[in-house]
């Protein structure tokens, strides 16, 4: 039994290895955007209300995409609407709903706030990985392309200030808001500010030092294989490409993105940048990590009010 189990994990390794190495070939032979899908526009929505309460209305969108699936958001405006254009402040969270995404921002102001619902499991486990590999790997690359279709979607909404388009990435956001940016930029979407809270590159080391997946050793195994593969994805591939400004929050004992990984991606963010080091690890939404994600969102709209990014509110809030 043991025997068969071995020979059943050396097989798909051996397949894994033949999938990511033909991968590997063709993506360093293209541009990075290229061999992404594209955005797609003209997408129909489907809206469902999630709650109107404290002058804001939340409702479920759902773009129904062609080669790029459906796109979920939440999105999240003033009631009622103020008389001018409203700024777009978009968040790429964790592993979680838009919905969540939206429900920590408040006293939003007049501005829309919108929560991206990612494709992609909340855990992956152990070998399950290796035999969902070529699923993962094509629910990944569509991301970039359901965020810029979002954004195209939302800047033709009449509400939208086009003019004012921030890109929020927090943990694994963080680490897809760089192609996520560039992309959109291809399309026609212009973003101007830019939050990377918690990321690191390049991607391979990120998975390196990931506790959600076990057994530990895999990903170490695993990350060559992902900064080849992955490379279309790569943070550093991409920030150079970009231009704005743009705030970058770490954890000063972060044990989930290792140091060498933060302050390689922190050197690829252009200039004009503003680094801050927090106390802690890494964030989260649990109980204990309340008061420092409290802290962060605190700090991310003093930065986005101080630059200019988002309206204030009656009270003087943004």
């Amino acid at each position: 039994m043991r025997e068969r189990k071995g020979l059943i994990i050396a097989e798909s390794l051996g397949l894994l290895l033949t999938f990511a190495l033909t991968l590997a070939f063709w993506e360093y032979r293209r541009d990075p955007l290229s061999s992404l899908p594209p955005p797609e526009h003209g997408l129909k929505a489907e809206r469902a209300v999630i709650s109107v309460q404290d002058h804001r209305h939340v409702e479920h969108i759902t773009l129904h995409g062609n080669t790029l699936g459906d796109i979920n958001l939440s999105l999240s405006l003033p009631d009622p609407l103020p008389p001018q254009k409203l700024p777009i402040v978009f968040v790429l969270g964790g592993l979680v709903t838009g919905e969540n995404s939206v429900c920590y921002l408040k006293d939003a102001g007049n501005n829309a706030i919108v929560g991206y619902s990612w494709p992609l499991p909340t855990r992956i486990h152990g070998f399950g990985a290796l035999l969902q590999a070529p699923n993962l790997y094509h629910r990944a690359m569509t991301v970039p392309g359901q965020v810029s279709s979002a954004l195209f979607w939302l800047v033709h909404q009449p509400w939208a200030d086009t003019e004012h388009i921030s890109l929020l990435g927090f943990s694994q956001g963080a680490l897809a808001v760089p192609v996520v940016q560039d992309l959109a930029a291809q399309d026609g979407t212009r973003i101007n500010w830019t939050i990377i809270a918690y990321g690191g590159a390049p991607l391979g080391a990120v998975l390196a030092g990931s506790p959600k997946l076990k057994p530990a050793w895999l990903g170490e195994a695993l990350a060559p294989l992902v900064n080849l593969d992955f490379h279309s994805l790569e943070p550093t591939v991409h920030l150079p490409r970009l231009s704005g400004k743009f705030l970058v929050l770490e954890g000063q004992h972060d044990q989930r993105i290792p140091e060498a990984a933060r302050h390689f991606l922190q050197k690829a963010v252009p200039e004009p940048k503003t680094i801050i080091t927090l106390e802690g690890s890494h964030m989260g939404v649990t109980p204990e990590k309340m008061a420092l994600l409290q802290e962060i969102i605190g700090i991310c709209k003093t930065w986005l009010i101080e630059n200019g990014a988002i309206n204030l509110g009656p009270d003087g809030a943004g």
